[in-house]
């Protein structure tokens, strides 16, 4: 920090107005793009929705119109209405039968009001039920009917498509199907057209808002809504396309879209006023005007908290490393109220008092990685054992033994010549079994029949790779603790298989039968934390454990057991590693 310009506290500031004017920049320009955006926005949603439910209202009329033609063309009910020479019974059943029918499809189609069957030459006029009106209208909807079907120029037009028609001051939509060549009976069906735009009925368009039917010339053929009025009217020129419009009535301006459906002559309009649809743009804009001036106060407030909980720790944190790095190890940071530097002066404390025992602990780490090194080789000429073997030889010479002197002389040099060239590196399976099949073949011409051993390796683990000289340790630590002079046998038993319970695995058991040991020594040696007595004793355990560990971590494990009946059982778990190519 040579100079202010460098504080952390400038730094924040420029950044933040960095953020802030850009953004206080665009916020204006979307308040006033919004505007057109919103508009356009809405005109396409309210497009698809009104297109879609005039796409739903010609299907469900279509399947009206497929209705009544099946009715006249097929019906046997419908044949018999007006043929001559009926009974009072058979016209009452056939006349029943049609209207039974038509109820039911009344019932599925919810925006017929009703159905009516005509029959000329009876002149009877039946229509169905319609739930919650007077009997006034329904005498008005039967004078309509039936001076309509009366006339026939006005019949001619009303039975080849759905017709607007205004009956007592409301506008349906009518059809009307007969087959006039064969049966001068009619039956039809009348749609309140206010119903068709039920299904729009829940959208919420504020309030002045409405959806409406309107014919081609602008007329509504539904109820407006109050604000609107009775005598409300949309331009002509709007209509008979799909497409979406201001129009300004007196001192209202509307935000109109609209489809059209040139099969029924309608027009479906949903109609906004600009002011609702507006509403909350414009309180955005003026929320936007003064939001420089609460931008200010919040950053006056901002860089007042964050000088205190933020800056104030740093520099007390940067205060300390200098001190550290001035040789002052005993440096504490105070408390602080923030979790987040609470935990890093804590962790700053702690490893300052740690660093005082860092080099401490690395140097003891070095000499246990060289005592680790010095005892592996050591192990590798065990002077013991190369004595015992001299003798050996040598009672075999005086024996005139020629045969096995050979023998015990070719398994002797295969065994040191494995120790002087094996390395803390990888070798074979099948390497380190067949150089400890040499030592158990000295062994055995020691001890003769007092002693036997086996060893089974599983194919497919010839060619994968171990640390040398790995096992060595765990059969020498049987030969020299198991085996017994008392008569019984010693047998040893050498195994190498994949896992069962990971395929990435293998297990390597060395088992006798020779005098076993304690629980509480079995306990000792399978703890994580194993360090032996002596040097002497059982260093070979302790450094097989430190080469597993410093090579495989946690992948690698090590358990000691007892044997069944008696004896001694060491399992190791190791990953499964192949030299590429010799899988």
């Amino acid at each position: 920090m040579k100079t202010k310009k460098n504080t952390l506290g400038l730094r924040l500031i420029q950044l933040f107005a960095a953020i802030t004017i850009p953004l206080l920049t665009l916020l204006f320009a979307a308040g006033y793009y919004a505007k057109d955006t919103v508009l356009s926005q809405v005109s396409r949603s309210y497009q698809n929705l009104v297109n879609s439910n005039l796409k739903m209202m010609e299907s469900s009329l279509e399947d009206i119109t497929i209705n009544l033609v099946d009715i006249v063309d097929h019906d046997e009910n419908f044949l018999k209405f007006s043929s001559p020479g009926l009974t009072d019974s058979e016209y009452y059943f056939a006349r029943m039968g049609i209207m039974q029918r038509n109820q039911s499809y009344q019932a599925y189609y919810h925006s017929v009001d009703m159905f009516y069957l005509y029959s000329s030459p009876n002149d009877s006029l039946t229509l169905s039920n319609v739930l919650g009106t007077t009997e006034a209208y329904m005498d008005g909807v039967r004078d309509w009917i039936t001076e309509t079907i009366s006339d026939s120029n006005n019949l001619d037009r009303l039975q080849y498509k759905w017709t607007i028609v205004k009956i007592g001051g409301d506008y349906y939509l009518n059809r009307t199907v007969g087959n006039g060549l064969n049966n001068s009976s009619y039956i039809g069906a009348l749609i309140r057209i206010d119903s068709l735009r039920s299904p729009l009925g829940n959208l919420d368009l504020q309030s002045g808002g409405d959806v409406l039917i309107v014919d081609n010339n602008g007329n509504i053929l539904t109820s407006p809504s109050s604000p609107l009025g009775h005598d409300f009217q949309f331009p002509r020129d709007k209509m008979n396309r799909n497409s979406s419009f201001s129009f300004s009535d007196g001192s209202r301006k509307l935000f109109v879209v609209s489809s059209e459906s040139a099969s029924l002559g309608i027009n479906l309009a949903v109609a906004i006023p600009n002011s609702e649809l507006l509403r909350g743009l414009n309180d955005f804009q003026a929320i936007i005007n003064i939001l420089p001036l609460l931008v200010l106060m919040i950053l006056l407030v901002y860089l007042y908290y964050f000088r205190r909980m933020v800056i104030r720790p740093i520099l007390n944190l940067l205060g300390g490393i200098h001190r550290i790095r001035a040789g002052a190890m005993e440096t504490k940071l105070p408390a602080s109220n923030l979790l987040e530097f609470q935990a890093l002066n804590q962790a700053f404390n702690g490893m300052a008092a740690e660093i005082q025992n860092l080099k401490i602990d690395v140097y003891e780490e070095r000499l246990n990685a060289q005592k680790a090194e010095l005892k592996h080789l050591q192990m590798q000429i065990n002077p013991h054992f190369f004595l015992n073997t001299l003798n050996i030889i040598f009672q075999l010479a005086d024996l005139k033994r020629y045969e096995l002197v050979k023998k015990t002389v070719r398994h002797l040099v295969q065994y040191f010549r494995f120790m002087l060239q094996a390395k803390d590196s990888s070798i074979t399976v099948e390497q380190e079994l067949e150089h400890i099949h040499h030592y158990l073949e000295i062994q055995k011409l020691r001890y003769q029949h007092s002693f036997n051993f086996n060893i089974a390796l599983a194919e497919e683990l010839r060619h994968a790779c171990i640390p040398s000289l790995i096992v060595q340790p765990f059969v020498e630590n049987a030969m020299i603790h198991g085996i017994s002079m008392k008569g019984e046998t010693f047998h040893l038993e050498i195994t190498a298989a994949r896992s069962v319970e990971r395929d990435d695995a293998m297990i390597i058991e060395v088992s006798d039968n020779g005098r076993g040991i304690s629980g509480e020594k079995l306990a000792e040696l399978n703890s994580p934390d194993y360090m032996p007595a002596s040097e002497d004793r059982h260093i070979g355990i302790w450094n097989v454990k430190k080469r597993l560990t410093m090579r495989y971590r946690e992948k690698a494990a090590i358990r000691f057991s007892g044997n069944k009946p008696s004896g001694f059982r060491v399992r190791l778990t190791l990953p499964m590693e192949y030299i590429e190519g010799e899988r």
